[in-house]
């Protein structure tokens, strides 16, 4: 092969990856495989505990384990591209977290509304620490308002888990061997996949 060819495949492959943000990661479930992260589990049946002026919520902090799909495609698969996020085992222990006054006030009314989502972007979003015991002279308040949304999980990015050295090394090999010759057939199949993503997309719609 003439280096003019090297040259034209090379800009063939790299032009295929950059006309689409679809590719392959099963690289990435091989390390999952190995790993247990620590993270915190926020159920509709949350506690609202208040101590001295000060209001917490109690969660469990949990074991979780993270996969990936598959292919990763924002075109055809857009509903599908965040990684699935689940509880290893049923142990959890209960921590507290420090919450704004105002977000207590509105659990506590009767025609109030909270979605569990916001609610874990406020705990996420808060400098004050979690806390392994029960606040001094804490007492449950009711919760009155409105819970709205499904049990929320999500993995502590502050207690980083390390994959493996052996474990990378095989995960590499699987991105070369695997992900990385996948993802340039499944872009190469693109084209031909469209018209089908198209027609059962509009049949459904209709």
């Amino acid at each position: 092969m003439t280096s003019r060819a090297i040259i034209r495949t090379c800009l063939l492959t790299g032009s295929v990856f950059l006309s689409s943000c679809a590719y392959m990661q099963t690289h990435k479930n091989i390390e999952e495989s190995f790993c247990q992260h620590a993270g915190y589990l926020l159920n509709p049946d949350f506690q609202l505990l208040r101590a001295g002026n000060t209001y917490y919520l109690s969660i469990d902090k949990v074991s979780l384990k993270k996969s990936y799909p598959i292919v990763h495609d924002s075109i055809f698969l857009k509903d599908n591209n965040e990684p699935s996020i689940e509880q290893v085992n049923d142990a959890a222990t209960p921590v507290y977290k420090e919450i704004s006054s105002g977000t207590a006030a509105v659990l506590q009314q009767s025609d109030g509304y909270a979605a569990l989502d916001v609610l874990k972007d406020e705990l996420n979003s808060s400098n004050t620490p979690w806390l392994e015991s029960r606040p001094a002279g804490a007492a449950t308040c009711r919760i009155k308002a409105e819970i709205a949304g499904e049990q929320v999980a999500w993995i502590d990015k502050n207690n980083p888990t390390r994959v493996p050295i052996a474990v990378k090394a095989i995960s590499t090999l699987d991105q070369v061997v695997i992900d990385w010759p996948g993802t340039i057939l499944y872009n190469a199949a693109i084209p031909v996949m469209a018209p089908f993503v198209f027609f059962h997309e509009f049949l459904n719609e209709n």
